[in-house]
């Protein structure tokens, strides 16, 4: 299932701007860049990273990005509104079962929006 456009992070410059602005978290098989987004009013807005270089094969790329994109909207409230989420994603990733990813990814989001 798609995300809406208005929840997605697409221009190159709100992925500088969290790069070099946000919180950086390293969740073991992922790491997140979270910080404020633009406008407070906006819902959350996710993006996933999957580099060609640490997940060579575009059918693990593929279930890696399937497996963010449900991590985010399965717990799309636990971003406050106004948030931005960038998850970038391991090889690692592809190992762990959908209830451990979604427990990291939870008690990463908790440790840093309070």
């Amino acid at each position: 299932m798609r995300l809406p456009r208005e929840r997605r992070i697409r221009a190159s410059a709100d992925f500088s701007r969290l790069r070099q602005n946000g919180s950086r978290l390293d969740c073991g098989p992922f790491l997140l860049n979270l910080g404020p987004g633009q406008s407070p009013q906006v819902k959350a807005r996710f993006a996933v990273v999957v580099a060609k270089k640490s997940i060579p094969l575009a059918v693990n790329r593929n279930r890696a990005k399937r497996l963010a994109r449900e991590l985010f909207r399965s717990d799309a409230d636990l971003l406050p509104v106004g948030w931005e989420c960038v998850l970038i994603a391991r090889p690692s990733i592809l190992r762990k079962s959908f209830a451990n990813l979604k427990k990291i990814y939870e008690t990463a989001i908790k440790s840093t929006v309070k």
